[in-house]
């Protein structure tokens, strides 16, 4: 019989068993690396998939982005919001599909579940820009965005075996991470680290996506690792994405220190919540 680990490496090693990326996104954030790509060749690249030609031309007009004129193409998109601005509505999109799921075994649902990716992703962009932290804000975003992508396949493939981890949650000091590993022979980080390896995503995301519990173990990029993981357990701890690991979820003193958040900073980040769920209301119905 397959160890469990096995189980799982067969699911991350076919394609075709992992959720579903667009070819056209993967593709898009390999030319948008290029500092030299044309805009003209993005904007063929993005037309040719009509779901994010939709999405971009409506989240581009709507009151999130305040653009200064009304967008009809894809290549008015790109001059008027700019290339980041428009990745970054392209992984919106894409990651709906696959992040906007019922996570039965985390006891978390698909409402909840798009809710606290969102949170995360935009309380990083806000702490990245109010720390004058030298991150882009679509790559600290979309790191945020993305961080719990592993659950989503721990939950579709494996949902007894997170009804076993509930269980041992129940009496176990040790951390939510370590016990998935036990019962696994990987916690989400890693999975969701893999998955993005196997899209040829770059190596901020696959590395915050893989650390964003213990960022003191990203060793190429602590500070945005570190951001998401203040962003992720600000959230948890206010109630906006809690599942079967509870709200036990301690923030890291390495984080503190090289992102420089204060305690002060924490409780107004803690205290926007609320106002900040209001403002990505047009970003949960893409």
């Amino acid at each position: 019989m397959l160890q469990m680990k096995d189980q799982v490496d067969i699911v991350l090693n076919d394609i075709n068993k992992l959720p579903p990326m667009s070819n056209v996104v993967i593709k898009v954030m390999t030319m948008v690396q290029d500092p030299a790509v044309s805009i003209h060749d993005l904007a063929m690249e993005i037309s040719r998939d009509p779901a994010i030609t939709a999405s971009i031309l409506k989240l581009s007009n709507s009151a999130y982005y305040r653009a200064s004129k009304p967008i009809r193409t894809v290549q008015e998109a790109l001059m008027t919001l700019g290339i980041k601005v428009v990745k970054e509505i392209i992984i919106l999109t894409a990651s709906k599909v696959i992040l906007n799921k019922d996570l039965r075994g985390y006891q978390l649902d698909a409402e909840a579940m798009w809710l606290h990716s969102l949170v995360v992703a935009e309380l990083s962009a806000k702490i990245a820009h109010s720390k004058k932290l030298n991150v882009s804000k679509d790559l600290v975003f979309t790191a945020g965005l993305l961080h719990d992508l592993g659950k989503v396949i721990l939950a579709q493939f494996f949902p007894q075996v997170l009804f076993k981890i509930k269980t041992e949650l129940k009496t176990s000091k040790e951390s939510f991470t370590v016990v998935e590993k036990k019962y696994f022979g990987y916690d989400h980080q890693e999975v969701g680290m893999k998955t993005l390896k196997m899209w040829n995503f770059p190596d901020e995301l696959t590395e915050v996506v893989g650390h964003h519990h213990d960022p003191e173990n990203a060793k190429n990029f602590p500070l945005l690792t570190s951001i998401v993981h203040i962003a992720n357990t600000i959230a948890i701890i206010s109630g906006v994405g809690i599942d079967i690991g509870g709200i036990s979820h301690d923030l890291s003193e390495f984080a503190l220190n090289i992102t420089g958040v204060t305690d002060k900073d924490i409780e107004e980040y803690y205290l926007t919540i609320p106002e900040l769920e209001k403002s990505i209301s047009e970003l949960q119905s893409i």
